[in-house]
């Protein structure tokens, strides 16, 4: 009976082997307007149909993120809300703690702020969801999922570009998610390893994707609108890529 008692015992420990395992995935994003990195300094980039512009201006946030195996299974990283700020070099790289291990194929991230968070009191906010950071609307009580401004060189008079888009409301609901390819790679996540995912952002993408807007009548979007829908499909579409994967 003891011998039995014993046997019992040892087969309810857990062999410490067979635990899940957790590991961080690191997230590096350049900026891009095409094949150049953005500058806020005033620098001309070139559109597909020849007009100018300039981006003093670049915000957006990066939330809800999911990761995805083959088979069809996948972690939701809980509590990820991100304010990506061209101007601070600090906010384009972060991390995301207590991935479960695993071979991942894919991933993808609400561009915004989902709705619930954004009925929050934004007194009780903090962090990256400040509404001290200028990406939130006061009169709306919501977040501003994007911001982008700058000025259209090639228009006669120049002419200021601005495009704050947010909204979770129909028919202007602008919450997208945005589902880069790995290209074929797999993010692998284990104990004591930080892979990196490094993606580029395109500003052009914003304005060219399944709706094509000429800048010299681009309509100002400062508030929920079917045009600010629009860019978000747009930049859900191809504004973020892929660029590499690198196993730390």
């Amino acid at each position: 009976m003891l011998t039995t008692a014993i046997l019992l015992l040892s087969g309810c420990k857990k062999d410490p082997d067979s635990q899940p395992t957790v590991g961080t995935v690191a997230f590096e994003l350049a900026n891009v307007v095409g094949t150049k990195l953005l500058a806020l300094d005033g620098t001309a980039y070139t559109t597909a149909s020849g007009e100018t512009f300039t981006v003093s201006t670049f915000k957006y946030y990066i939330s809800n993120i999911k990761f995805a195996k083959a088979d069809g299974s996948t972690y939701a990283a809980p509590g990820e809300y991100h304010l990506i700020d061209a101007s601070k070099a600090s906010t384009t790289s972060f991390t995301i703690s207590n991935v479960p291990g695993g071979s991942y194929t894919g991933v993808s991230f609400v561009v915004g702020v989902d709705s619930t968070t954004t009925k929050a009191d934004p007194l009780a906010l903090a962090g990256d969801l400040n509404p001290a950071n200028a990406m939130y609307w006061v009169w709306a009580t919501g977040h501003i999922f994007l911001k982008l401004e700058g000025t259209v060189t090639s228009a006669s008079p120049s002419k200021a570009l601005t495009c704050h888009i947010g909204g979770y409301r129909q028919p202007y609901s602008a919450i997208v998610t945005a589902t880069p390819s790995l290209n074929g790679n797999p993010l692998r996540v284990s104990a004591g390893q930080a892979p990196k995912i490094s993606f580029s952002a395109d500003v052009l993408k914003m304005f060219d994707g399944p709706t094509h807007f000429t800048l010299s009548t681009f309509p100002t979007t400062m508030m929920p609108s079917a045009s600010s829908v629009q860019v978000a499909q747009n930049y859900a579409a191809g504004m973020f890529s892929v660029t590499g994967i690198q196993a730390n």
